[in-house]
C-alpha cells in the first residue's frame, strides 16, 4: 500500500492530466454519439378547442427525431392564423391532425369536406378530435321519427360553446354533407358516440 501510495505521490501531476484528457474524450463522445434535435413547433401556452392561432401561441423545440411524429410542424409561420382542432396543452407538438383546415382534409380520407353539426354544449363537451359519431335528425315537433343523417361521422374540431349550442365539425362526403344542410333546416341535430379517442 505504501508503494502505491508514494508511486501516486510522485506522479500526481501525470494521473491528474491523464484524468482531464480521459473526461473530455468522454465528454466529446457522448456529444457524438447523442442524435441531433430537429426544430418542431408546440404550444406557447395552453389553447382551448377551436382557437386561432398567434405568434405568441406557439414556439419551437428541439426534440429527437426518433419522438417525431409524421405531419409535424416546423415553422411557426406555417401554422399561426390556423385553428386548433381540440384543447392543447403547453408544449404539446402541433401536427397536421391537430390543426383544422377547411381547405385540406387529406388526412381523413379522400373525397371529404368538413360539415358543421350544431348540438348541445353538453353533448359537445363528451366529444373531442378524432372521435367517430352518428348524426340524428330530432322533429322539433315530433311529428317523424327520428333518424341517422350521417354515420361514423369522424369529429376535427370541437369549436367553444355559444348560446345556439356548438357548431361541431366533423368529416364527410359531400352527399352526407348535402343531406346534413337539408336536414338542419327543419331537424335538431344529436350525436350518438360510436368510437372515442377519450382517455
Amino acid at each position: 500500500m505504501e508503494r502505491v501510495q508514494r508511486f501516486v505521490f510522485e506522479h500526481r501531476r501525470l494521473l491528474a492530466a491523464a484524468f482531464a484528457g480521459l473526461a473530455v474524450l468522454i465528454g466529446i463522445t457522448s456529444v457524438r454519439d447523442s442524435p441531433v434535435g430537429v426544430d418542431v413547433v408546440v404550444a406557447a401556452r395552453d389553447l382551448a378547442s377551436g382557437a386561432v392561432l398567434g405568434p405568441d401561441d406557439v414556439r419551437t423545440a428541439s426534440l429527437p427525431p426518433a419522438s417525431i411524429p409524421a405531419g409535424a410542424a416546423s415553422d411557426p409561420a406555417d401554422v399561426v392564423g390556423r385553428q386548433v382542432a381540440a384543447p392543447m396543452r403547453e408544449h404539446e407538438m402541433l401536427t397536421d391532425r391537430r390543426l383544422l383546415d377547411p381547405r385540406d382534409l387529406s388526412a381523413y380520407g379522400e373525397g371529404l369536406v368538413l360539415a358543421a353539426v350544431r348540438v348541445a354544449a353538453e353533448e359537445a363537451s363528451m366529444l373531442r378530435a378524432g372521435d367517430q359519431v352518428d348524426v340524428v335528425a330530432l322533429d322539433p315537433g315530433g311529428e317523424h321519427e327520428a333518424a341517422i343523417v350521417a354515420q361514423g361521422a369522424e369529429v376535427v374540431a370541437v369549436p367553444p360553446a355559444t348560446d345556439q349550442g356548438v357548431a361541431l365539425q366533423v368529416a364527410v362526403t359531400q352527399s352526407v354533407a348535402l343531406e346534413l344542410a337539408t336536414a338542419s333546416v327543419s331537424a335538431r341535430f344529436s350525436v350518438l358516440a360510436t368510437t372515442s379517442t377519450a382517455g
